[in-house]
Formats: C-alpha cells, structure tokens, sequence
C-alpha cells in the first residue's frame, strides 16, 4: 500500500508558539451612548380598551435621529460587534375600567423589544443613504426565530423582552396589568430593552470595523411603528379602561478603538488608492396584499441586487383575531399547498415544495435558507404546532385527511405567534461567502404558489432578501459609497 502523501512533521504540541499580535501601547477603547438629537420621547395617545376583543393601539410614527461622533482622531474605529439600542418602555392603565372583568385578559409584547423598530437607515457624510432596511422588525423576528434556541432565548430574555414563562412560544414578556386581568385600577409597569443593532455598517451584521474617525458625518435613523407592537386581549367590562405607551431614555451605545497612530500607518499600507473596503449582510422587504382567492398565483417581489444570499417569505392572515392573526403582521400563517421562487424564469428550489405534504422538507429547506446546513447547529426555537399554522377558511388536519400531513392546525394565540416562514437558499456556492449570492439585478423574483381554497382573509405577503453589501470608504475625503 502507498504511503499516504503528507509531509512528515512534528506534533503542534511541540512547535514553537508564535504569539499573536500586540496592539500599540497608545492604543485605546471609549463606550459611548449618544442620545437621540430631535426627542426624548415618544408617547402614545391614550387608547381606550375595547371589551369582548383584541386591540390595537395607535403609536406615532417618529424618526429618531442619532449623529455619531465622528472626525476626531483619524485612528478611531467602531467595534461594530457592541453597538447596541437601548431603551425603555412605559405601559400604563391612565383611567380605570369599571364593574367586574367577565372573562380573562391578555396582553403580551410582540416579538421582542426590536419590534419597536419599524425602520433603520445610515446616511453618510453626502447625505446619501447607507443602508436602509425596511420592516426592520419582522427582518430581526424572523433571524431571531430561526437562530435561537429555547436556551439562548432564556439567557438572553431580559436584555431583548422574551417571556420568561417557557411556555411563550417565539412571544415577548407579558404585560403584567393585562396578563393579571388588572385593569380595574391605574397602574403602570416599565421594561427596558438593550437590542444589538441590526447594520451593515454599523452594526453586528458587518464583518469589519469602520473607521469612524476619518468620516465628518454618519448619522443613525430610527423609526418607531404605527402601530404599539402589542397583543391586548380584554375580557368584557361595563366601562372600558384606557391605555397609553411611553418609549424613553432612547441611547445608541457605541465601542469606539483608537488603535493608534502606528498601527494605522501599518494599515494604510494595505489600502489601494486610498480606499478600505468594508462587507456586511443587509436585508430589504417588499409587502404586497393578496385578496382571498385560489389558484395558480404568482407574486412580484420588487427587490433587485447583485449579491442574494437567501430569500425568505411570511404571510399575514390579515384578521386581527383569535381565528386570524391576534398577534398582527407577527403571526405567519401558510395557505399554499405549494411554494418557490421564481428567479429570471428559473424555479428555486427547481421543484416546488409540496407544503401542505411535506411541512418537514419545507423546514429544512427554510433551514438552509438560514446558512444552516447541519441540522445539529440549527437554533431554531419554533415548535411544530406553531409552524405547521393554517390561514383561516383552510380544514385543519383529522385522521381521515390525506391531503395534507397531520401536523397542520388552526388558530392563532396571544402568548404564541404563529411562525410559518418559507425560505431559500440562493447562494451560488453554499458557504456564505462574500458576493457569494445570486445576481439578481436583471432578473425579476417572483414567489409562486399554489393555493387549493379559498382563505376567509386577505393576506399581506412579505419577501425578504439577504444581500451582500460591499462598502467603499474613501480614507482621504472621507467619503463612503455602497455597492450592494
């Protein structure tokens, strides 16, 4: 037998160490937290709680403005693995309702605390637009649900506004004057929030630091929701009590390393041209309404760009109710019997996935969609009454039913959201590399699928794209141009 072809060598345990790096002895770190430039706070209106029925309350939609600290010491970097939203949250019975509560309350935070957070955009020194995600908080409830187990969910549950209780099922902390049934009397409850932000630039989805200190502008956009992110189910009360949410103390905490002067000699010899190039991940959604019908449907998703990592799809039973979506555009419900993506007249995946059959092949391939290609390293955290959810009008499964896999059931819960997603893999190569994704920049998506029966609801679909993002920073002028 020929000896197999390896060099010989020594055990690395005998080698000689080779130390790692030193930084400077001038080197240094900051943690800053900026405060919102334009307010303070935001308040509600006070609501009144409708009886016998879920509610929705009225939020302002406001822009908060933070402006990073920027043109200082041309060294300064920002460690974008620490950069953090923080807030806290007021909620608050103002008037009492009257006479004895028939029935039982509810009342839960939607998601996590990130879905305070309608929209997040970076505008640089030109005043163009960095980055700029949309539904930024459907984006972070679905990469939560897919890449936290039950364990890391608990660890991290005070810090993002889980439920504590383990039976909270991909739902955030209740609300404790409406889970105790307590509205009869004023009160109030505060919850604070310390949320990674989502960037790709600035945040936990960029791969390098960026040299904030050879910039003379980047400012952070956020923008709160129309709607409190909040599932309220009132029990029946002669005279309603009324509500009011309050969002303060709003920071953006930022790690600034100045590496100092030598190391920074050392790394402009690297540069081309003058030029860092920085890579992150970014996410952008379209919406469209389907009205309830059947059929072959195929669905235009205005999103284009050079780089599609993954795709992915959720579909809201548009009925604020206990047989539709109580918990809003959080809940996903699945109302196809099949689903793909349709890229320049090629199908993804090439044979569309029998859903309603197959529920556990669509899991696997929406597992994939997620980077995961070892089902032992998949964190998911969603359980299979709650991702095998039916749109309302659809025949839940019985045991003479063959059309459909027994897992497949109805209705939604206010302490569980219904998390149906449907995602692909769209890397050219799997291994999420850089600008390893599909050009789709000449090339519509469309989201096909086929219903069997008509839902009793309209459905509000949202695709959302991971894209590869390539940043340009012009170190001499200190200007940033995207490429995505």
């Amino acid at each position: 037998m020929n000896a197999i072809p390896s060099p010989e060598g020594v055990p690395s345990e005998v080698e000689n160490a080779s130390l790692p790096y030193s930084l400077p002895h001038e080197s240094k770190s900051n943690q800053i937290r900026i405060q919102p430039t334009n307010l303070s706070t935001i308040v509600s209106n006070t609501y009144t709680l409708n009886s016998s029925a879920f509610n929705e309350i009225p939020f302002p939609v406001q822009n908060i403005y933070f402006d990073l600290p920027c043109s200082g010491s041309p060294s300064t970097f920002i460690d974008t693995r620490q950069t953090l939203v923080n807030f806290k949250v007021t909620y608050e019975i103002v008037s009492a309702g009257s006479s004895a509560v028939v029935g039982a309350n509810a009342g839960y935070l939607r998601s996590s605390g990130n879905s305070f957070i309608n929209r997040m955009s970076v505008i640089g020194q030109s005043g163009n637009y960095l980055e700029d995600i949309n539904e930024y908080d459907l984006t972070a409830d679905t990469l939560i649900q897919l890449q936290m187990s039950n364990s890391v969910r608990d660890g991290v549950a005070l810090s993002y506004g889980f439920g504590s209780n383990a039976s909270y099922s991909s739902q955030g902390h209740g609300i404790p004057f409406l889970t105790a049934g307590a509205t009869l009397a004023v009160s109030s409850t505060t919850h604070s929030y310390s949320l990674p932000l989502m960037s790709s630039i600035l945040g936990v989805t960029s791969d390098k630091w960026f040299n904030i200190g050879r910039t003379t502008k980047i400012q952070c956009v956020l923008q709160s929701p129309s709607i409190a992110p909040l599932t309220i189910q009132m029990a029946t009360q002669t005279t309603a009590a009324t509500m009011r949410v309050t969002i303060s103390d709003i920071t953006l905490q930022c790690e600034y390393i100045d590496i100092g002067g030598r190391a920074l000699a050392m790394l402009d010899q690297s540069l081309i041209d003058g030029k860092q190039y920085l890579h992150g991940v970014t996410y952008k959604t379209s919406a469209n309404t389907l009205p309830a019908t059947s059929g072959s449907i195929s669905v235009l998703a205005g999103l284009r760009a050079s780089s599609v990592k993954s795709l992915f799809a959720r579909f809201y039973d548009n009925a604020v109710t206990i047989n539709g979506s109580c918990n809003g555009k959080f809940d996903s419900k699945n109302f196809s019997s099949q689903l793909n993506f349709n890229i320049g007249g090629v199908r993804y995946p090439p044979l569309p996935t029998p859903v309603f059959l197959q529920p556990a092949l669509a899991f696997n391939t929406l597992q994939q969609a997620i980077g995961s290609f070892n089902s032992t390293e998949f964190q998911s955290a969603i359980p299979t009454a709650q991702y095998c959810k039916l749109s309302q009008g659809l025949t839940a499964q019985a045991l003479t039913n063959t059309n459909q896999a027994y897992e497949w059931n109805l209705g939604s819960q206010p302490d569980s959201q219904c998390s149906f997603f449907y995602g692909v893999n769209t890397e050219i190569v799997a291994k999420r590399g850089t600008l390893s994704g599909l050009n789709c920049n000449s090339s519509a998506i469309f989201l096909e699928m086929n219903i069997p029966a008509v839902p009793t609801n309209s459905h509000n679909i949202y695709v959302t794209a991971a894209l590869d993002v390539i940043y340009v920073h012009d170190v001499r002028t200190g200007e940033v141009l995207v490429r995505m």
